[in-house]
């Protein structure tokens, strides 16, 4: 009786294992509707629409500005996790 709960165990384990890729797979054969007859005649002859430019970020407008702004934000960070590895996380339970 003893090889019982290890064999439960191993089967448990392996189901597991192996439950994820099967649903997976059997996902995969599931079939598709088709989508042929969806789409009317008149939508499948419209021409494409006319794509417009897209408008100027507001905020970016000189990107060497852009890089400093990310370098003091980068340093300050920096700052600040040097001084949260100051704290003694011990004295403070």
């Amino acid at each position: 009786m003893h090889g019982l709960p290890v064999l439960m165990r191993c089967i448990y384990s392996y189901a597991m294992r192996f439950s994820l890729p099967l649903l997976i797979c059997l996902c995969a054969c599931a079939p598709f509707p088709h989508l042929d007859g969806t789409i009317s005649e008149s939508a499948r002859n419209a021409p494409y629409p006319d794509l417009s430019p897209l408008p100027a970020q507001p905020g970016i407008t000189n990107p060497a500005a852009v890089d400093a702004d990310m370098v003091a934000r980068i340093a300050a960070l920096q700052a600040r996790a040097e001084r949260l590895r100051q704290f003694d996380i011990g004295a403070l339970q």
